[in-house]
């Protein structure tokens, strides 16, 4: 008997009684039981052509209802119907009042934005639990968060990934409960050591966020950008993103996709003038200075740093007298 079947009768206040394996005599009934189905309704509806699932249900229902009526039964002017009532129907105990659906059991850990997190969706739980492990009880669509065996939380699944099911009661409600949590204060504070341009990105991701909880993780990983990647760089693609445009909404990718391409910009090098190419007029004082790549050459020697190398110009035409040693 494998967890769910047991966890399935529990449910139910039944037991399972196994066949016995020499000889499962008293599973004849059973099999009897399988006959007739087979030769009143599965036979008997063989032939009948069904245009949807509901029409065929509807069909076994009037057979089974059929079946149960008909009589004579083992011998006797009454149905099974009547049988039923008479000597099984009181010794049957009531259903329960929801559908049993399987159990499955979670680990999580409430982190300091007192929210677990299960697959892509985070939910609340009461703030005094931050940093504890919790057991997570799901059925069907409720989820249950347990500690030391108590239900401390519960929700509905949540609809949409990567959202947030938040209950306000579960946040801290003074400022003195909130050691160990992270608050908007916090990251404020925090942003604020990476430059102005942060400090209006974050403050303008939090002020979006109808419960500023559900902000706190993109808030860390933002600044978790200023950490790998470095703060001069953060507080340029923030400062990028809230200059363009005062409306737009700050996301954490968002600030990622700015520093890659700001990052991208920085790294380009212009390419080199193809050998042989005829050299043009010397470019004027106030003309930006020619686009050179030099990234190689400390392995061409002395003669990339000549004045012909370095202009593009050979020295006779720019007017430059240099002596037999190359001096100018």
């Amino acid at each position: 008997m494998n967890a769910s079947y047991a966890e399935f009768l529990e449910y139910h206040g039944s037991a399972a009684v196994p066949a016995r394996a020499h000889s499962p005599r008293h599973k004849g009934n059973v099999e009897a039981g399988v006959k007739v189905v087979t030769n009143w309704i599965i036979h008997y509806l063989s032939e009948r052509v069904f245009v949807t699932l509901d029409e065929l249900n509807e069909a076994v229902a009037e057979r089974v209802e059929w079946i149960n009526q008909k009589t004579p039964f083992r011998g006797e002017p009454r149905s099974r119907q009547d049988w039923f009532d008479e000597r099984e129907r009181a010794e049957l105990i009531g259903l329960p009042a929801q559908r049993w659906q399987p159990v499955l059991w979670r680990k999580a850990k409430v982190h300091r934005d007192w929210h677990i997190q299960l697959d892509t969706i985070k939910y609340s739980v009461p703030y005094r639990f931050a940093g504890r492990s919790v057991d997570v009880r799901i059925i069907g669509e409720v989820i249950d968060v347990l500690a030391d065996g108590d239900v401390v939380a519960t929700h509905q699944r949540g609809p949409h990934k990567n959202g947030y099911v938040t209950n306000t009661e579960h946040a801290p409600s003074y400022l003195e409960e909130s050691t160990g949590l992270w608050t908007r204060g916090y990251f404020l504070r925090q942003a604020a050591k990476a430059g102005p341009g942060t400090l209006a990105a974050l403050e303008r991701l939090l002020e979006r966020r109808a419960i500023e909880a559900q902000g706190f993780r993109s808030c860390m990983n933002i600044l978790d950008l200023g950490k790998r990647r470095g703060r001069q760089l953060l507080e340029q693609a923030c400062r990028q993103l809230t200059d363009e445009d005062p409306y737009r909404q700050i996301t954490y990718t968002a600030v990622k996709n700015t520093i890659a391409a700001i990052t991208a910009e920085q790294q380009a090098r212009p390419k080199t003038v193809p050998a042989g190419t005829p050299a043009g007029p010397l470019p004027s004082a106030s003309a930006p200075p020619p686009v050179r790549d030099t990234s190689r050459a400390h392995l061409a020697g002395a003669g990339a740093f000549s004045l012909d190398a370095l202009t593009g110009v050979p020295s006779q035409q720019a007017g430059v007298q240099t002596t037999e040693d190359g001096d100018v």
